[in-house]
């Protein structure tokens, strides 16, 4: 048994395809502008990790000279500074 439809109700699906084809070619590029304006590159990334982690290690290591250079002189909270800072870093104390 086969179904027919007029034209006029393919004309309307049609145009409604259409329509839906614009509507998400038109969400494509609105996707396409924003992550190309929000996403920052691998490079600069890359740099701004090395950048804090410099900083973190700079700060690891005034905190040990600070006290005499030894980890049994630092206060009791700063002592999970070091390997805290070092676990952060995927580093085994």
């Amino acid at each position: 048994m086969s179904r027919w439809i007029t034209i006029e109700t393919a004309e309307l699906a049609v145009k409604a395809l259409e329509e839906e084809n614009a509507h998400l070619k038109a969400e494509i590029e609105r996707l396409r502008l924003f992550t190309t304006r929000t996403i920052i590159p691998n490079e600069q990334l890359q740099a701004q990790v090395e950048r804090l982690t410099k900083a973190g290690d700079a700060m690891a290591e005034h905190a040990l000279l600070a006290h005499w250079g030894s980890f049994e002189y630092l206060p009791i909270g700063w002592k999970k500074l070091i390997p805290e800072w070092n676990a952060a870093k995927g580093v085994q104390s």
